[in-house]
């Protein structure tokens, strides 16, 4: 009988064992760095929705840019690209003030654009990378890609823009640059190294298949063309990313996600200049 009892008691025993050692991963303690992540990602989460930015991030967005250095400091990081809208602008807006006649201009050019100042038609070409130091939905900076030069009715040239700005604005859009949008934006024009004609061609006709789609600051780093939200340089880098060339080369700011400072700075572009007529 006391054999019986003690078989008995010794299996209970293995069996309770084999459960906790196969259960226990399951119920590991979470580490010092997830509850540091977690605080950090409900801290910039607060910033943004207090200062009026429409940060639209997942938590598993937060930790797919986080690459093992200090919390603190990563948690630092979101703040230097955030930045709250001006007085008076929308959620989301792409703008910092001035005008709005150049966003969401579909196939034709505004009669208010304007070429005489500059010599953009000179130098500007298809591919081109656009950033505005003047803008950004929430985020420090603008990117566009120029869809093209394309011809006006009266026999007159303007440029064709493709962006991701607010959704109130259109979201992924056609849009112009022209010298208002230049002064008014404190305009770069960048071009991508290495980018032969076929690499142009297709990194627009990505842009262009995303025209329509809604914009989402998220900071996430999508490339698929089943993406159905974009924000500014995500877009603009991931058309260019498909073609195997990288225009953000690792965050050299060291900032979350896509950022324009990260393409400005990016040792695949380089800036073209143009000048007063």
């Amino acid at each position: 009988m006391i054999k019986k009892y003690f078989k008995k008691f010794v299996g209970l025993a293995l069996a309770a064992i084999m459960i906790i050692g196969v259960s226990a991963p399951a119920f590991a303690a979470e580490t010092q760095t997830d509850r540091e992540l977690r605080i950090a990602y409900k801290n910039v989460m607060s910033y943004a929705a207090s200062n009026n930015i429409d940060l639209d991030m997942t938590y598993d967005d937060f930790l797919s840019n986080y690459t093992g250095q200090p919390v603190l400091s990563y948690e630092q990081s979101y703040y230097s690209v955030l930045v709250p809208p001006a007085v008076g602008n929308t959620r989301s807006s792409s703008s910092s003030g001035g005008s709005t006649y150049y966003y969401n201009t579909g196939f034709s050019c505004p009669s208010q654009a304007t070429y005489s100042k500059y010599n953009l038609l000179d130098v500007v070409k298809k591919g081109d990378v656009i950033y505005e130091a003047n803008g950004g939905g929430g985020i420090t900076g603008h990117i566009a890609i120029v869809d093209g030069i394309y011809t006006k009715s009266d026999g007159s040239e303007y440029i064709r823009l493709i962006e991701a700005i607010s959704n109130d604005q259109g979201g992924v859009t056609r849009s112009i640059l022209d010298d208002t949008r230049v002064d008014e934006k404190s305009v770069t024009i960048l071009r991508v190294s290495g980018a032969t004609s076929d690499i142009i061609n297709e990194a627009v006709k990505f842009c262009r298949g995303e025209v329509g789609s809604s914009y989402s600051l998220d900071l996430a780093k999508d490339t698929s063309s089943n993406e159905t939200d974009w924000y500014c340089s995500e877009l603009v880098w991931a058309a260019y990313k498909n073609q195997g060339i990288d225009i953000e080369v690792g965050g050299l700011h060291g900032e979350p996600g896509i950022t324009p400072h990260d393409i400005v700075g990016s040792s695949k572009t380089y800036t073209v200049s143009y000048s007063e007529q």
